[in-house]
């Protein structure tokens, strides 16, 4: 929910920043935000073949670390008064979304049984569409308190940064041996239950 609450604030912010605050067009808009796409559609395979080979912790950090920079890079060091630290940002933030499906999508479906793996997934998919809605809810909220983009922009971007910290925590502690642990023992359980049930 987080990595999509991140995204659904961070398109909000700066479509509204890109035309509002820099009177861009829309195209030309879209064309300033297209690296972050751009680079989301490179790093999102390389991220499923590293959940594969190495499992989903290191794309879950390096996802929760790049989107965390983006936001601080924003919100810290002004990158939307320069183009080169605003692409910078852009790019760091389509690193982080690229990186974060895949072993997100992993993590939720390998704890269940296979019977439960729709179930999951389905549950995944939910909690995105939530994180996208309640993203552009709260910094459109920031947006509506303050008046205007440009000065809604730092705190805008410290909630992104904040969705990258969680990202990053709660990615650290579900690919842990713990996690693990809990989530062989809770799939025996499940497994367990639907025996005794047949």
């Amino acid at each position: 929910m987080c990595a999509f609450a991140a995204l659904g604030g961070f398109l909000f912010i700066n479509t509204l920043y890109l035309q509002d605050v820099r009177g861009l067009s829309a195209l030309h808009a879209g064309m300033y935000m297209l690296p972050m796409a751009g680079v989301t559609l490179v790093v999102a395979p390389l991220s499923g073949r590293v959940v594969g080979s190495r499992g989903p912790r290191l794309p879950l950090l390096l996802a929760g670390i790049a989107m965390l920079a983006s936001g601080v890079l924003a919100a810290g060091f002004g990158a939307e008064r320069s183009d080169p630290l605003l692409f910078t940002s852009y790019v760091l933030f389509g690193i982080g979304f690229g990186m974060v499906n895949a072993p997100v999508t992993n993590t939720a479906v390998s704890g269940m049984p296979r019977e439960q793996a729709g179930v999951a997934a389905g549950i995944t998919s939910t909690s995105r569409q939530v994180g996208t809605s309640l993203g552009v809810a709260v910094i459109g909220s920031v947006i509506a308190t303050t008046g205007h983009p440009e000065a809604a922009g730092d705190p805008a971007w410290w909630i992104i940064a904040g969705c990258g910290a969680a990202v990053l925590i709660v990615g650290r502690l579900t690919t842990g041996a713990w996690a693990t642990r809990t989530a062989e023992r809770t799939a025996a359980r499940i497994a367990g239950a639907q025996t005794v049930r047949s």
